[in-house]
């Protein structure tokens, strides 16, 4: 879903952290970052808590952002 990925995004460059660094704290590949942030992976709900807690954030916030989207979808 495009909130999440936009949401993921901006917190990562909020943190000042580039695509490698974030790859790196997570012992994954820039690719797999790229794939994420351009949506064209989308995370297990275990990745996602791993990634959130990696970059600081509440991943409840995310979870509002996706339930706020397909709503808006579904209105």
């Amino acid at each position: 879903m495009k909130a999440l990925q936009q949401w993921l995004t901006l917190q990562r460059q909020l943190k000042s952290l580039s695509q490698l660094e974030l790859a790196q704290r997570l012992n994954k590949s820039v690719h797999y970052i790229q794939q994420i942030e351009q949506g064209l992976y989308f995370l297990e709900i275990i990745e996602y808590l791993h990634y959130c807690r990696t970059l600081g954030i509440d991943p409840n916030i995310g979870i509002a952002l996706l339930e706020k989207e397909i709503q808006a979808q579904t209105d």
